[in-house]
């Protein structure tokens, strides 16, 4: 069996650390190098991990400072010396198949990259949805039918966890330091390099609900990151996939109604905000509304935020109030 590297950035989460570990270590598939990237935890983290590296041979430890979620991940790519590598958040937990399925299919076909989804859990590991497969498995012949699939939001989705990646395809590529979203930045370039992708239904990854994750906290610049990295994808769409340029173009708007809609609900009126993202309704609205997969409140949302994003961050705040 090939060596899978499994990263794991740890990061001030000991209520849910010791489930996320006991997940990897009971993996069905044995063969694993399970790099516990401590992020400068100012909790009981550094001691749970360094607890279970003495219980499992498996289990490497790195402490540093704390430099983000992209850097750990970075530290932890770095480190790797499996054939294959494979993400989890400290925060979440993984059914205990995952990586056989993900492997199993990934050498099935010779791929680059092979794709599970999630399903959702509370703070509690209490299950938020069901766990039947969304639909049959496929697999994604040529480079510019991956781009394709993952453009047009099929199958392969941005998150860089509940995937099996060829280690040769980070060969070249980073996480960007300081950036929220930072997946954005990165999936589409992983994906630009794949010939075959193997994408399956079936949801083995938990991914779990918190209050105080990165994606459910109050609005402020870094939530733009989203924003950027999507006109980074449509700058790149534009030079070496233009066929796919309109579906960069609509995730541009669908990025910004996502990050109206927080600014709403937290309240936040920053005029340089609002201005940034006024302009990008402007460029994208046509897009986002004739190839976007929208449903009919988000084009109706997104021809509101086109005739005034302050109106609807305003309307937002007083209904949420």
């Amino acid at each position: 069996m090939d060596l899978i590297s499994i990263i794991v950035p740890v990061y001030n989460v000991e209520q849910y650390l010791r489930d996320c570990i006991e997940s990897i270590i009971n993996q069905s598939y044995r063969n694993l190098q399970i790099i516990l990237v401590d992020d400068g935890s100012l909790d009981d983290c550094p001691r749970i991990c360094d607890e279970y590296a003495c219980k499992d041979h498996r289990i490497e430890v790195i402490h540093k400072e704390n430099g983000g979620l992209s850097d750990a991940r970075n530290v932890g790519v770095d480190q790797a010396c499996g054939k294959y590598i494979s993400f989890v958040d400290s925060d979440d937990r993984i059914a205990e198949d995952m990586i056989e399925s993900l492997y199993d299919r990934i050498v099935g076909v010779k791929a680059d990259m092979s794709v599970c989804q999630r399903f959702l859990i509370g703070e509690s590991g209490d299950i938020k949805d069901d766990d039947k497969a969304l639909f049959e498995d496929y697999v994604v012949y040529g480079n510019k039918e991956c781009v394709h699939d993952f453009m047009s939001s099929k199958g392969i989705d941005t998150v860089a966890w509940g995937k099996l990646y060829r280690t040769e395809l980070f060969q070249d590529i980073r996480y960007p330091k300081g950036k929220y979203h930072e997946d954005v930045f990165i999936t589409y370039r992983l994906v630009a390099k794949s010939n075959v992708i193997a994408v399956s239904g079936e949801k083995k990854y938990c991914y779990r609900i918190r209050n105080a994750s990165i994606t459910q906290s109050s609005f402020s610049s870094k939530h733009l990151d989203a924003v950027i990295g999507k006109c980074e994808i449509a700058n790149f769409m534009e030079v070496n996939y233009p066929s796919e340029l309109v579906y960069a173009q609509a995730g541009i708007v669908y990025a910004a109604n996502q990050c109206v809609w927080r600014m709403g609900i937290s309240h936040c009126f920053n005029k340089q905000y609002m201005n940034f993202l006024q302009s990008k309704y402007r460029s994208f609205e046509t897009p986002f509304l004739r190839y976007g997969k929208n449903r009919f409140f988000s084009k109706i949302f997104s021809i509101c935020a086109f005739i005034s994003v302050n109106m609807v961050v305003k309307s937002i705040s007083i209904i949420k109030n």
